[in-house]
């Protein structure tokens, strides 16, 4: 331990000799997955605030209490030695213990209570990267969901925002991810094959169409709720009608209706069905 200069220590310190400066934490910002760009900018912060207050030479000097001696104080108070015009550091417990003018009410206080958040937020962090060590499929996840498909998939960002709070994730909730981060895909590719595909018109009147079933939806209305599936037909136009009462459909298979259309006013590719009736219904075959 090093010796304590004279004229700071017990025997001959004079409170009114001294001006509080600052509070400060002499330890290094910690990294617990902010950012790396964030992180950066704590640490440039930190640096200068310690320079601003003790001079580029700040590192010998923010760990020694030149009151009682101790060379590993953290919590320090920064003060200028009035005589002198020296900048001393105080550690936290003689800090409390001696009174000195408080010129920064609750700094210190502020300081411990970040210092202690950012150590729970360090054990998420640490839990987190234990997790997808162990689950690197989810890593690469993540990394994908930042595409620019996936940038409206709110469920799979809040399970990302949960996997940052608690640093972990269930085995179900990682299959949910995975499996909606695909779908994204599958559409993406889907609308780019739609977007180059030349589309016929949709059919008018009371007619029989076939087509694959492209999704279902249960709407409610008045009545209460319905059933109703969009349909692409074999000229690429799409029809939206309810499914048949006496019918039980699912994406990709293929049906046989009768129903009444008219179409969109916007779009002659699109039409509207009313009163179907199911000629037939066909599962794909599993492979």
């Amino acid at each position: 331990m090093a010796k304590t200069p004279t004229v700071h220590n017990p025997t001959n310190f004079e409170p009114s000799h001294y001006e509080v400066v600052n509070y400060l934490d002499n330890q290094r910002p910690a990294y617990y997955g902010q950012g790396i760009e964030a992180h950066v900018e704590e640490v440039k912060f930190w640096q200068e605030e310690m320079i601003a207050t003790f001079g580029p030479d700040y590192a010998k000097k923010i760990h020694h209490c030149v009151h009682c001696g101790n060379g590993r104080v953290r919590w320090i108070t920064a003060t200028t030695h009035l005589p002198t015009g020296d900048v001393v550091v105080f550690g936290s417990d003689c800090t409390a213990r001696l009174g000195f003018r408080n010129k920064v009410q609750f700094k210190l206080a502020q300081l411990q209570a970040k210092a202690e958040a950012g150590h729970a937020k360090m054990k998420i962090w640490k839990k987190r990267v234990a997790f997808l060590e162990a689950t690197p499929g989810f890593a690469e996840a993540i990394e994908q969901a930042k595409g620019a498909i996936h940038a409206k998939n709110g469920f799979v960002q809040d399970v990302i925002g949960k996997l940052n709070q608690y640093g972990s994730l269930s085995e179900r909730q990682v299959a949910a991810v995975l499996t909606s981060l695909a779908r994204d895909v599958q559409k993406a590719q889907q609308q780019a094959v739609e977007a180059t595909e030349v589309k016929g018109e949709a059919p008018v009147g009371r007619v029989t169409v076939t087509g694959v079933v492209l999704s279902t939806k249960v709407v409610e209305g008045f009545y209460g709720t319905t059933v109703k599936m969009l349909v692409k037909l074999e000229n690429n136009s799409r029809v939206w009608l309810t499914v048949p009462s006496k019918a039980s459909v699912s994406r990709n298979d293929s049906i046989t209706v009768t129903a009444t259309f008219e179409a969109s006013k916007d779009d002659k590719s699109f039409a509207f069905g009313s009163r179907p009736t199911v000629v037939n219904v066909t599962s794909p075959v599993a492979v």
